[in-house]
């Protein structure tokens, strides 16, 4: 497997540069080979047109970085007027994806948990979530599920259904193994089951505040103090044969610090 970087969590931050981050990072021997990129990192680029993007996916490969994914927020569940939306969204980051040379798209299903969705929501959901794959997928680019805690992909059993209803039972899942702990599931038993649909990771950790999610404290990947027992998460893609990338994802002034702690500890798992 490959290690990545979500730029989701540096959106104060232009690209050029976390793209001079990424190279120090690199010179001092973290094991980065690709970002994942948000949506709105790419905007200025795509404003100036295709050639924009199509110059900064030369730049990336160029300095040995790959593109797995494309980060955007979709959801295909808050109104029929919000779906139409996402609709033309997933256009929209199909259009940037076929210029960086086809990464995946990243979506959520579902804005809401899913033991709160109605049949009727998750119907009309889903119709738009198929819809917006064959719009993807018709400009080369695939259209992935992260699993996410209040979202309708939050647990096994949702998993399962979501899994089972898309035609072509061919349907991608971005895994996340800290998304299923505020709703105390493990993650592993998760993961054994939907594995043949992982198509890329989302590595973090925290000390989950269960009285108060968004309070919850970033701590390393692999700090063993942290809610999140990565090495059994990574142990078990690699005896699967896992050979996609795997994002470290964190989000403001503390998680970039858990950020850097992180990329030094997969130094010395990669050594």
């Amino acid at each position: 497997m490959k290690w990545s970087v979500c730029t989701t969590g540096m959106k104060d931050r232009p690209l050029e540069d976390i793209l001079r981050l990424v190279r120090a990072w690199r010179a001092s021997g973290a094991p980065i080979e690709g970002l994942e990129i948000w949506v709105g990192h790419l905007e200025p680029y795509a404003a100036r047109g295709p050639s924009a993007l199509e110059e900064l996916a030369s730049k990336l490969a160029d300095e040995g970085l790959a593109v797995p994914v494309i980060s955007g927020y979709t959801y295909f569940s808050r109104s029929p007027r919000d779906r139409d939306a996402d609709l033309q969204d997933v256009r929209r980051y199909a259009e940037m994806a076929s210029a960086l040379g086809g990464p995946a798209i990243r979506t959520f299903f579902g804005h809401l948990a899913s033991r709160q969705a109605s049949p009727e929501l998750w119907d009309e959901s889903l119709a738009a979530l198929v819809e917006a794959r064959v719009i993807a997928r018709g400009m080369g680019a695939d259209l992935l599920v992260e699993t996410h805690y209040q979202t309708f992909a939050d647990s096994l059993a949702s998993l399962r259904s979501l899994l089972d209803s898309v035609p072509g039972g061919d349907l991608g899942l971005i895994f996340d193994a800290a998304n299923f702990n505020p709703d105390h599931f493990d993650p592993l038993d998760v993961l054994r089951e939907v594995y043949p649909a992982v198509r890329h990771v989302h590595c973090k950790n925290y000390h989950w505040n269960h009285e108060a999610w968004y309070q919850s404290v970033p701590v390393s990947a692999f700090d063993p103090s942290g809610d999140v027992d990565n090495d059994r998460v990574l142990r078990e893609l690699a005896a699967r044969g896992f050979e996609g990338f795997v994002s470290l994802e964190y989000f403001g002034r503390r998680g970039f610090s858990a950020l850097l702690q992180s990329l030094e500890e997969a130094r010395w798992r990669s050594a």
